[in-house]
């Protein structure tokens, strides 16, 4: 049997021209599971030729029309014939691109060579905006070989090689931060204090992922976030603050998003690192409301519960003085949720000196156990000292059902740099090509990135 596959092209003025795509052949007395239907290699054969022709009939239908001068509307003349190649999702295609001299009623000053090419301004990377859309969001979700290992699986593009998908993602990454460098404020709007009811929350977290040799350090630090607001979608946003011009500006742009403006509050929650919540106290251009993420405080607390059960589990001959300890070891975490943080540094320092006894009624063979229990509890005290003005009534915050823990930003640790450029993957990272990863997956993630390439075509 055979199937012959043809294309039609038709003008606004009736003219129709048929092209053969290709022919299918099939012995139908010999069937087997593979010669069912089309396999992988025929359909990308397929596909190359039928962009082939409809991509040249469409370009040359457009530079006859561009030649069409929009104000004397006559026919301008060509300078040149050249060809250019155009790198599409199914396959790659040659195409007539000549240049077409100025129409003489616009050339006021008499240089007859003046020119222009019809396709630079619609075409500037020699590649269609579907292709650079897939490039960005393949190499942000997977390693740039792979990507392009997966495009030539499974499409007819051409070439599939992993420096041009790293290339068009930074030059997407370089849209989009140009993109959210430009002010979205009117005058009206900065220059008005606004207040509304709905609490925006940043949530904030950082990670390590390992450094180009070079470097000063032998990591760099990327951040990730998420911006939260009654009655809309989170928007995330991701940066390498070592690789931007601009750190604060991806946070800047997801809190306008969010419906942000000039002298409406921003509460931050983080696991206690400086820089983070100051990074967005950059964006924001004032201070914030810092909470300090209930999850890190719990875990150290969980952590000096299970140093006092290795040391009960030592079964220690004297522990009438470590039923105390374990009294207040139990009313910690009630204390800290419930807004008395005062209260829980005074027991931890207690602790430390009942604790401390237990060594001497017990003998040194249980030393060990509770030297690791008094380091747990010396780290827990100098965190909540130091992170004394964002520790809250997490109780009440809780049951008024707002958030009081960064888990949610902690997800996206894993979704953008543990995924994509730390765990289980031996590569290392510039400051810039780290950025720009993080800046084209977050808006892959928040299904921002087709509008970016659609709408603003990399130079």
């Amino acid at each position: 049997m055979e199937w012959k596959i043809k294309l039609e092209a038709s003008t606004g003025l009736g003219e129709a021209t048929t092209y053969e795509v290709g022919v299918l052949r099939r012995d139908l007395g010999d069937l087997t599971s593979d010669s069912v239907g089309l396999s992988l290699a025929e359909a990308k054969a397929l596909l190359a030729e039928l962009q082939q022709r409809i991509v040249q009939t469409q370009i040359d239908e457009y530079i006859v029309c561009a030649r069409v001068c929009k104000d004397c509307m006559k026919l301008r003349p060509l300078r040149d014939q050249r060809t250019r190649t155009l790198q599409t999702l199914f396959g790659t295609v040659r195409v007539a691109a000549p240049r077409v001299r100025v129409c003489s009623c616009l050339d006021t000053l008499g240089m007859g060579d003046l020119s222009f090419s019809p396709l630079a301004s619609v075409l500037p990377d020699r590649c269609t905006g579907e292709l650079r859309l897939l490039h960005a969001d393949l190499g942000a979700r997977h390693s740039f070989r792979e990507a392009a290992r997966l495009l030539k699986t499974f499409v007819p593009c051409s070439p599939p090689n992993h420096v041009s998908v790293r290339n068009r993602l930074h030059r997407v990454a370089n849209a989009i931060e140009g993109g959210e460098a430009a002010p979205t404020l009117t005058p009206t709007e900065a220059g008005h204090r606004r207040t509304d009811d709905a609490e925006i929350v940043v949530m904030i977290d950082g990670a390590h992922i390992r450094a180009v040799p070079g470097h000063q350090s032998r990591r760099l630090d990327v951040t990730v976030g998420k911006v939260e607001t009654a009655g809309r979608p989170p928007r995330r946003f991701a940066l390498a603050p070592m690789g931007a011009e601009q750190p604060a500006q991806a946070i800047r742009a997801a809190l306008i998003e969010q419906g942000w403006r000039l002298g409406r509050p921003v509460t931050v929650i983080s696991d206690g690192e400086p820089a983070l919540p100051n990074l967005v106290c950059a964006a924001k251009g004032g201070p914030v409301s810092h909470i300090l993420d209930w999850w890190h405080i719990s875990m150290r607390v969980r952590h000096i519960e299970q140093a006092l059960a290795g040391i009960y589990a030592l079964r220690p001959t004297y522990p009438a003085g470590l039923d105390y300890v374990s009294t207040d070891v139990e009313r910690l975490g009630h204390l800290i949720w419930n807004g008395y943080a005062a209260e829980a540094g005074e027991a931890l320092w207690a602790l430390t000196h009942l604790a401390s006894e237990a060594i001497y009624l017990n003998g040194e063979h249980i030393g060990p156990a509770v030297r690791r229990f008094l380091l747990h509890c010396q780290e827990l005290r100098a965190y909540l000292a130091n992170n004394e003005s964002a520790l809250i009534d997490f109780g009440t915050r809780y049951r008024a059902g707002q958030p009081i823990s960064s888990s949610r930003a902690e997800g996206m640790v894993d979704e953008i740099a543990n995924t994509r450029m730390a765990k289980r993957q031996r590569m290392r990272w510039s400051r810039r090509g780290a950025h720009r990863v993080a800046t084209v997956r977050a808006a892959a993630l928040n299904g921002r990135l087709e509008g970016w390439v659609s709408t603003r075509p990399a130079a």
